[in-house]
């Protein structure tokens, strides 16, 4: 039987910075959409920039992720990845769409990853990350 699971990957640059209070907002949507639609991954932002992870139905991800697209909250968007997939990595990380809002769960994801090195895509995501990693609180 053939998966029509994907994974799409990419970093953007915010247009303008969002308050705590937008920023809450975004996260809220997102992680309700994404949980109500089987959707994993992670989702995060530090220092104006931002990095989703998105799994799941090609026919749930693809109109997903061209309204992100389409999305003026950000700019100059770079794509990592946009491929079918066996297995979804973040399915095991969690049972929900990870909002990475602290270091611990900033560190908590590269530690998934880092024990799941075997699998190459992890290893890729793991180096996505350390520019991430360099922005911790004191």
């Amino acid at each position: 039987m053939e998966s029509n699971y994907y994974t799409i990957c990419y970093f953007s640059d915010e247009t303008t910075s969002l308050n705590k209070n937008d920023m809450e907002a975004l996260f809220n949507q997102s992680s309700s959409f994404n949980n109500a639609n089987n959707i994993y991954g992670i989702f995060l932002h530090i220092a104006g920039k931002y990095l989703q992870i998105l799994e799941g139905n090609k026919a749930v991800i693809d109109p997903l992720y061209a309204r992100i697209v389409e999305d003026s909250r950000h700019k100059n968007i770079y794509e990592v990845f946009n491929k079918k997939t066996d297995n979804l990595i973040f399915k095991n990380y969690n049972s929900k769409f990870s909002i990475v809002k602290t270091t611990d769960d900033l560190d908590d994801i590269n530690n998934y990853l880092e024990s799941n090195r075997y699998d190459s895509r992890c290893d890729k995501l793991s180096r996505l990350l350390a520019p991430f990693l360099m922005f911790r609180e004191a």
